[in-house]
């Protein structure tokens, strides 16, 4: 892998174009926050390898929408024995993700700088994810922007099957929006490569993220799912 120099990634992208949205495609880098490493992923000749980016065999779970880090330091400390990727596109919260990072030492994370359906689909290999943690994705609540609700993309659906371990992958799912959550439930139950996974749905022990936190002061309800690969 070509690495630079973390000082030099450019993560500073012109908000003000319309064309933000393909910049983050165009540049996409997978940062070591504790080594201070950055690899830029159009680099690559090939898929990632999983045991190159960590230098070891460990499962690997990603992190959809890492914000500002906070379920990802948390779940690298909780569970050191497994590999954790967070991938976000807004460029001021995968900032503050690499920091936080970098700042507890932890050497079993890494953060992406992408649009997350193009990184499965471009850098991830067959079955090389043992889970997936999606929570409160952007609802987008009016009727007209709905198609832009990331589980309304048959593209990402397709990549989650291709990308996670037919043994034992899961998908985590938590949100919010009582109606996108209903949405959700009714294309995993109908799906013929997921199962309802009860037991871990209705779990305590998880680590909250601070959108959770967030709407739990707010006395919101929270909705959540596990599903397992069939």
């Amino acid at each position: 892998m070509v690495l630079k120099n973390f000082s030099e990634m450019q993560c500073n992208t012109n908000k003000s174009t319309l064309d933000h949205y393909w910049q983050l495609l165009a540049n996409p880098i997978l940062v070591n926050p504790t080594e201070k490493t950055s690899t830029a992923l159009k680099t690559l000749d090939s898929l990632l390898n999983w045991e190159d980016v960590f230098g070891n065999d460990r499962s690997v779970e990603i992190e959809v929408g890492s914000g500002k880090g906070k379920f990802l330091k948390e779940s690298a400390q909780r569970n050191p024995e497994i590999n954790y990727v967070g991938i976000e596109r807004a460029s001021k919260y995968f900032k503050r993700a690499c920091e936080r990072i970098a700042k507890y030492d932890i050497t079993t994370a890494r953060v992406v700088y992408c649009d997350a359906t193009y990184f499965l689909h471009k850098y991830v290999a067959d079955q090389s994810v043992n889970a997936f943690h999606i929570y409160f994705p952007d609802p987008w609540p009016k009727k007209r922007h709905r198609k832009r609700r990331i589980f309304n993309n048959s593209i990402w659906i397709s990549e989650l099957v291709r990308t996670l371990n037919n043994k034992s992958g899961k998908i985590y799912i938590a949100t919010d929006y009582k109606a996108y959550f209903c949405e959700i439930q009714e294309l995993f139950d109908c799906h013929p490569n997921f199962e309802y996974c009860p037991l871990k749905s209705t779990e305590t022990n998880y680590i909250q993220t601070s959108f959770e936190i967030k709407y739990r002061k707010q006395r919101r309800p929270i909705y959540r799912a596990v599903y397992i690969k069939s």
